[in-house]
C-alpha cells in the first residue's frame, strides 16, 4: 500500500500537529506502507526545526515546499495560482505548489489514497482538487474545527461575507471527500451541528496516535523524591488560562502543603509570570523552558502527575494530543478541563486521572489535593492511564486507517 499525505505541519518541525502527523507516518511504515509527504514550512511556534534521528529516516519521502521572491513576485504568484486553483485564499501559494507537486508524484507513483490533514484547511483543497481531477480515493482529515466553526474564545470574530465564505468552502470539501475523519466524537458532533449532512456522509472517528514502540522509550522514574512534582506540557495562552489553577495553588499553600512543584514545559507569556507574581508562587511554579519532542517524553516520565489545562469552553470539543504523550507514559492526568468533553469523557471511560471544573477554583483544589492523598499513601498507580493509552495504540489506529482505505 502507498499512500500520499498532504499536510501544512509536519517535519523536520515538532509543534504538535507536525508530530501528530510524523507519528501516525512513522507507524503506518512501520506496518510496511509507503507514505510520501508534501509539506510547508512551519512559520509558527516550534521546539525544533532540522532533521534529526530518529526522525531523518523519513525524509527521504518528505516533499517540503518552499518558496519566496520580491512583493512583485508574490503578487503575480498570488494572481497566477489563484487562476489555476480557481479560488482566492491566504496560503494559494502553497496549495497549487503541493498540487503541482502531488501531480508530479502520482504521475510517478501508484497511490491507494490521498490523506489531507489539518492544522488549517489549506491541504483540503489539494485533495479537493485531485479527487475532482483523478478520481483518486480522499481522506480528509480535520484535527480542529474548520476555519469558520471555531469556538469561543478562538472564535476568529471575521466578517459575515468572510465567514459565510469559508462555510461554504469547507461544506464543499465535506461533500466531495471519500471519507471524513475527526479524532474525536465531540470534534464530529461539533461539525455536524454546522454541516448536518455530515450524518449521511462516511466519516470515521480515528484517534490521535501514539508513538511507535521501537521508538519510545520507558524511562525509570525516581521514586524517593520528597516533593510531589506535576508538569503542564505545551504552552499556555490567553485562552488556556491558569488563574484558577495558580489560585488554588495559592490556597493549598495557605492550608500547610507546600511541598511540590509545578513545572511548565513551553513558553510562558507575561501574563502568565504576571500571574505567577500575583499569588507569590515563584518557589513552586516553574517555567522549565521547551524541548524537542523525544527529550520531553523523556522527561515527562520523572513527574507525579501530567496536568491538562484546557480553555474554558462551554463543550470541550478539543482532542489534545498531548493526551496521548500523557497517556503513553502511563502517569496520572489531572484535567482541568470542561465538564463536557472529551477529556472529561475519555477520563471517566478508561480512568488515567482525576478530573477538575476548569472554571470551579474549589473543583481543582480538591482534585489537587485528592492527588496529593494519594501520592502520600504510594497510591498514584492506581488511577494508572495504561487502559486509555491502549485507545490510542500504534497497531489499533494503523489497522483502523488499514480497514477505511480497503473499503
Amino acid at each position: 500500500m502507498r499512500l500520499l499525505m498532504i499536510t501544512p505541519g509536519y517535519l523536520p518541525y515538532l509543534f504538535s500537529e507536525c508530530l501528530c502527523c510524523a507519528k501516525l507516518v512513522w507507524a503506518l511504515k512501520e506496518s510496511g506502507i509507503v507514505v510520501d509527504v508534501i509539506s510547508k514550512i512551519d512559520e509558527g511556534p516550534i521546539y525544533d526545526n532540522q532533521w534529526h534521528a530518529p526522525w531523518d529516516q523519513l525524509r527521504s519521502n518528505t516533499y517540503l515546499i518552499q518558496y519566496g521572491g520580491s512583493r512583485i513576485d508574490r503578487l503575480c504568484d498570488i494572481i497566477y495560482s489563484s487562476l489555476k486553483m480557481g479560488c482566492v485564499s491566504p496560503g494559494i501559494r502553497w496549495v497549487r505548489r503541493a498540487y503541482e507537486q502531488a501531480q508530479k508524484l502520482m504521475s510517478q507513483n501508484s497511490y491507494d489514497a490521498v490523506l489531507t490533514r489539518s492544522p488549517n484547511d489549506l491541504a483540503h483543497f489539494v485533495g479537493y482538487k485531485l479527487k475532482k481531477d483523478t478520481g483518486i480515493k480522499w481522506i480528509a482529515n480535520w484535527n480542529d474545527p474548520a476555519e469558520a466553526i471555531w469556538p469561543e474564545p478562538y472564535t476568529h470574530h471575521d466578517s459575515r461575507y468572510k465567514q459565510n465564505r469559508a462555510l461554504k468552502y469547507a461544506r464543499k470539501m465535506l461533500q466531495f471527500a471519500d471519507y471524513i475523519t475527526f479524532p474525536s466524537d465531540t470534534l464530529k458532533s461539533h461539525f455536524i451541528s454546522y454541516f448536518p449532512e455530515l450524518s449521511s456522509l462516511k466519516t470515521e472517528v480515528i484517534p490521535h496516535i501514539g508513538l511507535v514502540e521501537s521508538v519510545f522509550k520507558r524511562v525509570e522514574r525516581d521514586t524517593l523524591k520528597n516533593k510531589f512534582y506535576l508538569c503542564h506540557s505545551g504552552n499556555l495562552s490567553k485562552e488556556r488560562d491558569p488563574e484558577l489553577t495558580f489560585q488554588a495553588l495559592r490556597d493549598i499553600i495557605n492550608q500547610g502543603f507546600s511541598r511540590f512543584e509545578f513545572h511548565i514545559m513551553g513558553h510562558i507569556n507575561d501574563y502568565t509570570q504576571q500571574l505567577i507574581q500575583k499569588y507569590d508562587l515563584t518557589e513552586y511554579v516553574k517555567c522549565i523552558g521547551g524541548y524537542p519532542y523525544l527529550t520531553a517524553i523523556d522527561k515527562l516520565q520523572q513527574y507525579d502527575v501530567l496536568v491538562l489545562l484546557e480553555a474554558k469552553l462551554e463543550k470541550g470539543i478539543f482532542f489534545a494530543s498531548k493526551i496521548v504523550d500523557y497517556a503513553q507514559t502511563g502517569l496520572p492526568i489531572l484535567a482541568i478541563s470542561p465538564t463536557d468533553g472529551f477529556a472529561n469523557n475519555m477520563i471517566k471511560t478508561y480512568g488515567g486521572g482525576i478530573l477538575a471544573d476548569n472554571t470551579d477554583v474549589q473543583s481543582i483544589e480538591t482534585s489537587i489535593i485528592q492527588l496529593i492523598d494519594l501520592w502520600e499513601n504510594g497510591d498514584l498507580s492506581t488511577i494508572s492511564s495504561n487502559k486509555m493509552y491502549e485507545q490510542f495504540a500504534p497497531r489499533r489506529v494503523v489497522n483502523q486507517y488499514i480497514e477505511m482505505i480497503n473499503k
